[in-house]
């Protein structure tokens, strides 16, 4: 049985870049953290996703893609965040870190694009290197001042 909270990270491709979205979720929020390329892509039209195999032939999929308009929806496997063009617009301005969205049903749930890490992981999580975005000025601090990462 999988934790209440619970994230994972994995290397995914998206028909010619090797990539990593990164998904944290819990009961209430689902945040997506994107790379440039990917953003890129979804700019683009196309899709981004992330699939997790979990032993004994079941898997997890999460979407980013374009719609008409924001929403969050799922299949019961599948998980599908459609950004609508505004929204899309949104996220590329260099400016914002991410767009941040509730559901009708009160979840919670957003992308943010990646910076690099405060802290440094503990070489066991065996995370490998990922695109990042470049971290504007005062995220440092203020992510050291918050007790996030």
């Amino acid at each position: 049985m999988l934790p209440a909270c619970f994230s994972f990270f994995s290397i995914f491709e998206i028909r010619e870049s090797l990539l990593s979205m990164k998904i944290r979720w819990n009961s209430g929020s689902m945040r997506l953290r994107i790379t440039p390329t990917e953003l890129a892509a979804v700019l683009s039209g196309r899709t981004a996703s992330e699939v997790l195999q979990v032993p004994g032939g079941m898997s997890w999929q999460v979407r980013l893609e374009t719609g008409a308009e924001t929403q969050l929806s799922s299949d019961g496997q599948v998980v599908v965040l459609s950004l609508s063009p505004a929204d899309r617009e949104r996220l590329a301005d260099p400016e914002l870190e991410g767009v941040y969205f509730q559901a009708d049903g009160g979840i919670r749930y957003f992308v943010e694009k990646d910076f690099p890490c405060v802290h440094s992981r503990a070489k066991e999580s065996m995370e490998m290197p990922t695109e990042t975005f470049i971290a504007p000025g005062d995220f440092e601090r203020r992510k050291l001042e918050s007790g996030e990462n």
